[in-house]
């Protein structure tokens, strides 16, 4: 019956629209999410008559969906500081992949995956243009992203440095100035190259280029070292006291040498493992003679009736270290040891005190095996006891090995000789740079102490504007007695560096940052669109994807074609409009009620028509 089917048709179409409704509602904090409308249409019509005039008289069969619509419009983005969100604002959503089908989603709640990949909540891959030496290409084929997590970025050897000079026409002949500008060898060591202007002549002045080579000590390695001298033994009535006194070196830490044994009333105590605790030892001698052995504060006491002999006392051992300075050789010479070296040590006396050695001064033209000797007589002028210095000319090699050692400064090799280091620089009348004209390339620093490979370098004489980066002026007059001023070195290169995090600019350039402060593109997240956004089959999870009505998915770039840009470290929000929906939600339930109370008049009518039989 008609009567009872076109109301159950509102009803259908009434239950759609509730039900979407209620899946807009329950998505209002979902990432991305897109809102959903339902829009109703007539069915077919029958018709039962026609009018005087000959137009039809027809009939409704009731209501259906005709469609339901998404809006695509966007949502607003709320910054999270998370590296790996990111929001989509504008045309365009973001690709990603199941490794064999390309989807839609405006989801950029991303993470990584174990590899590094950056990974949808649902582990789809995030596709973009691959990024190759921190290049890159739009040209390619799409990719996963990958973030090189863990990684270490290798090192880059400088090759070309600068720096401004203001150099002071007034300075007399001979005056000079210095300045460092810093370099780094294709290991990724660090050095500063220094430039020494020197006055010649008037609107003249010479330059020379050297590089210290200065040396940082390899990892110390343990060594065994026992300690020279026996602790001191003192003996007080009625009973022999002996004290061993460890307190000035790590107290009760401290361990025994395993050659030391000790004998009391005839009964020989050994002394077990090397490196055995002071505090191991106490025990032992309380389990041969109870009460007899006491430890306080690192100092062991041993307490024997008087006339009991103690011999073979116990010798302290202590954890060495040793220290290694490798020169190599400097392009086959003898590697020298520059005046500028200031190492020190600190190490302990014969009696457990601590000393630190006056600093040797360094000869120029110093080799290693004097220098070497040079640190051996500090150690025994200033009494240090168990540490040793080898010096080496043959490999160019320098070795320290003590117990409880420290030390302080640096091994500096004798600077490096380049290659074309040394000239004249000219200035005209106004004082600017004339000669040389360009840039000087060719300054070559080989024989690097780290084995690295020679160094080539290009000297930034002129600026991108032409301008010469070296100038002379007439100085100040409270100034006319100084060469002039060095300021704002530059260089490229840099060290090694791990992995520290990224970020994610408006055009989707994904660049990962290193602790070298190096910045490196790893890749560009792409952007897909389709011409009939309504053709998308939603497949949940925030995905899309193209089929046969919403067209061919066509792929760009951020703010390229129409589609949006990014916001790294933010998150586009849903756009659902609670109070639009809670309009709707009123709508739906009293069209609702009304289909309901329809098919209750309907049967009302049914009842009274039965009702008349009787």
């Amino acid at each position: 019956m008609a009567s009872f089917s076109i109301p159950l048709t509102g009803l259908n179409a009434d239950s759609t629209a509730l039900n979407t409704i209620a899946n807009n509602l329950s998505n209002m904090n979902t990432t991305g999410f897109k809102a959903k409308s339902v829009n109703f249409s007539d069915l077919f019509y029958q018709q039962v008559g026609t009018a005087g005039s000959g137009d039809p008289i027809q009939v409704g069969a009731g209501t259906k969906v005709g469609s339901i619509e998404t809006d695509f419009s966007n949502g607003s983005p709320n910054s999270t500081g998370v590296d790996t969100d990111v929001a989509l604002q504008g045309s365009g959503f973001f690709v990603v992949s199941d490794g064999a089908t390309q989807f839609l989603t405006r989801a950029g709640n991303f993470t990584t995956d174990s590899n590094g990949n950056l990974i949808t909540a649902n582990g789809l891959k995030v596709m973009g243009y691959p990024g190759v030496n921190g290049v890159v290409n739009t040209n390619a084929a799409l990719a996963p992203i990958n973030i090189p997590e863990g990684q270490v970025e290798a090192p880059s050897a400088t090759a070309s440095f600068g720096m401004t000079a203001v150099l002071n026409s007034s300075a007399p002949a001979g005056s000079s100035i210095s300045g460092p500008a810093p370099v780094f060898d294709s290991l990724g060591n660090q050095y500063a190259a220094t430039v020494t202007y020197t006055k010649t002549g008037t609107n003249a002045w010479s330059y020379n280029i050297t590089l210290p080579d200065t040396l940082t000590p390899a990892a110390a390695t343990p060594a065994n070292v026992k300690y020279a001298a026996t602790p001191t033994m003192t003996t007080k009535l009625p009973n022999d006291i002996y004290t061993y006194d460890f307190a000035s070196s790590n107290g009760a830490l401290a361990t025994v040498d395993g050659t030391a044994t000790l004998t009391i009333n005839g009964t020989t105590i050994g002394i077990p493992p090397a490196g055995e605790l002071v505090s191991t030892l106490e025990g032992q001698i309380n389990t041969a003679f109870p009460g007899s052995a006491g430890l306080n504060n690192g100092v062991l006491t041993v307490t024997v009736p008087t006339g009991t002999p103690v011999v073979n006392g116990i010798v302290q051992s202590m954890a060495g270290s040793t220290l290694s300075y490798n020169f190599g050789t400097n392009s086959g010479q003898t590697a020298t040891v520059d005046p500028t070296t200031n190492i020190s040590i600190t190490g302990q006396k014969a009696d457990l005190s601590t000393a630190t050695i006056i600093v040797p001064a360094v000869a120029p033209g110093e080799d290693i095996g004097t220098y070497a000797a040079s640190l051996t007589t500090a150690l025994n002028n200033a009494g240090i006891v168990g540490v040793t210095v080898q010096g080496s000319v043959a490999t160019g090699s320098l070795t320290i090995t003590g117990a409880n050692m420290s030390t302080t400064g640096s091994v500096t090799q004798e600077p490096v000789a380049a290659a074309s280091a040394n000239g004249t620089l000219k200035f005209d009348a106004d004082g600017n740079l004339i000669s040389p004209g360009t840039n000087l390339s060719g300054i070559t620093f080989a024989g690097l102490s780290d084995g690295a490979a020679p160094l080539n370098l290009t000297w930034d004489l002129f600026g991108a504007n032409g301008k010469g980066n070296i100038t002379q002026v007439a100085a100040a007059t409270s100034a006319a007695n100084t060469a002039g001023s060095v300021s704002n070195y530059t260089g490229d290169g840099f060290a090694s560096g791990t992995y520290s995090g990224f970020t994610i600019g408006s055009d989707g350039t994904v660049t990962a940052t290193f602790s070298n402060m190096q910045n490196l593109k790893v890749g560009q997240l792409a952007l897909g669109q389709v011409a009939n956004l309504q053709g998308l089959n939603d497949l949940g999870n925030g995905d899309f994807q193209a089929t046969l009505n919403s067209g061919t998915m066509s792929i760009g770039t951020s703010g390229t074609a129409g589609l949006g840009t990014m916001q790294g470290g933010a998150l586009e929000s849903s756009n659902v409009n609670i109070s639009a929906e809670f309009s709707d939600l009123i709508v739906a339930q009293r069209a609702f009620e009304a289909n309901s109370k329809t098919i209750t008049t309907f049967d009302t009518v049914t009842q009274e028509t039965i009702n008349m039989i009787h």
